[in-house]
């Protein structure tokens, strides 16, 4: 069966309703982890407790979204050409969700085992969180970008190489402050995982972009 112009472009403007949605989602969640960080800087926990049950809240959201998403692209099939990109973008974006929900876990049981995490450490990596979720936003705006085709699409991916990199000088130097804090050996491990996932989301944004400026090519 052979499908009009207009159909594919209005079931591809449905898909990519629903990837901004999903980014959005995921956006929020990191928002949420900020906060968190900032409720265990200043010893809130039971505000440490709603902001975790706000991320798996989200988290399983988010994961409506990719489902939503993947059914979309099952009933389309071939007449979407950039199907495949769509999944592989709401891939990458449902992996900056589940880093959240790591980091999320973690800060909960840093609250919970009462461990105490010097103030200037945990104010740095507030820092590298903060500049994750910039990184984020960037993405976000790459993605509604693709309504408007390529340039814009292109110049925004810039904006989140250049907010990644950020997070890379600044990760850099919170994982040797970690190093050489001499606290207990168990919360120095905590402490790289989570400053780990950060930097990995920014890694993972840089990849998103990438995707994001295959599909304007698609246009």
């Amino acid at each position: 069966m052979v499908f009009p112009k207009e159909t594919s472009e209005q079931l591809r403007r449905r898909i990519l309703e629903i990837c901004q949605d999903h980014v959005r989602k995921t956006m929020d969640t990191l928002r949420e982890v900020c906060l968190m960080i900032s409720a265990y800087q200043t010893g809130d926990e039971q505000q440490v407790f709603q902001h975790h049950n706000n991320v798996v809240k989200l988290n399983e959201e988010a994961a409506q979204k990719k489902k939503a998403l993947m059914v979309e692209v099952a009933e389309v099939g071939a007449v979407l050409l950039s199907r495949d990109d769509f999944i592989r973008l709401s891939s990458e974006v449902e992996t900056i969700s589940d880093y959240c929900t790591g980091i999320s876990y973690r800060l909960m049981e840093l609250t919970k085992r009462r461990w105490v995490v010097k103030s200037e450490i945990m104010k740095e990596i507030g820092n590298l969180a903060e500049a994750v979720l910039d990184c984020v936003i960037r993405l976000r705006e790459t993605i509604l970008a693709l309504v408007y085709g390529g340039p814009k699409v292109f110049e925004a991916a810039e904006h989140v190489e250049s907010a990644e990199k950020i997070v890379d000088n600044i990760y850099r130097k919170v994982d040797f402050t970690i190093l050489s804090s001499r606290m207990k050996i168990s919360i120095v491990l905590v402490l790289r995982e989570i400053a780990g996932f950060l930097e990995e989301i920014a890694d993972v944004c840089e990849n998103a972009s990438d995707v994001a400026r295959i599909l304007a090519l698609t246009t």
